[in-house]
């Protein structure tokens, strides 16, 4: 399957609508819940309370666009299970994983260790997963260190995402960033899988900008930062940028 660069613009295009319109109901619930970062440290920038459940609504933009395009773009019932599977294995499931400890946290405030932990269980299977299959191929020359590289890489990005969240469009603006030039890189590089994956973290980022930009409405919270984490840690790893390293 070949994606012409305006069916990839249809899909960044979708997530932004969907997660804009999606970002409203969820902030009404993340209210009525009573979800709300209250401004009590120094780095915080809002006067008043703002809630924080946006992630919800970002993490089910890129999930049923993802799904979608997958289910409706596939010509062949093997490439569609197999891009389905890849998908599942390496970025949505593990994504959801973190993301729904994250909605814990956001509901619940639990102690760093448990969240470090889970961190960093499912960094180690995506890590896994993706330097045996010969996803990221062999950068350090030894599969242990690739996957310890890999590892760190992913708890690192989570943890880089969540602490900005709460500066009023730092933490989208800056996956919508880097998501557009993964998007950039790998459609010119043939990569249609990370490609697509891209585009849609971007639209459904920059759709949620429209709330979390300042004064921001609504915040991601733990939910999305670890959500969009492994998104755009595994995007960046399977990414080929199309450069040799020197030492080979």
């Amino acid at each position: 399957m070949i994606i012409s660069a305006g069916q990839f613009a249809i899909l960044g295009i979708a997530a932004f609508a969907l997660t804009g319109l999606l970002t409203w109901p969820v902030r009404a619930l993340a209210i009525r819940l009573g979800a709300m970062d209250a401004p009590n440290l120094a780095r915080k920038t809002q006067a008043t309370p703002v809630p924080y459940l946006g992630g919800v609504a970002i993490a089910l933009g890129i999930t049923i666009t993802t799904l979608a395009a997958v289910f409706v773009g596939g010509n062949k019932s093997g490439e569609n299970a197999g891009q389905l599977k890849d998908l599942a294995l390496t970025v949505l499931l593990p994504a959801l994983l973190l993301g729904a400890m994250g909605l814990i946290d956001d509901l619940r405030s639990l102690s760093p260790w448990p969240r470090l932990i889970a961190q960093s269980v499912v960094g180690t299977v995506v890590a896994l997963v993706i330097v045996n299959s010969g996803t990221t191929g062999t950068p350090f020359g030894t599969s242990t260190f690739n996957t310890a590289v890999t590892i760190f890489w992913i708890v690192g990005i989570c943890n880089s995402i969540n602490f900005f969240d709460n500066l009023d469009g730092a933490a989208a603006g800056a996956v919508a960033i880097a998501a557009l030039g993964v998007f950039f890189i790998a459609f010119e590089r043939g990569q249609e899988l990370v490609s697509a994956l891209s585009i849609v973290t971007a639209g459904a980022t920059i759709g949620f900008l429209l709330w979390n930009k300042s004064p921001a409405k609504i915040y991601m919270g733990d939910a999305g930062a670890l959500f969009l984490g492994i998104i755009i840690s595994v995007a960046t790893i399977r990414l080929n940028p199309g450069i040799e390293p020197t030492w080979k």
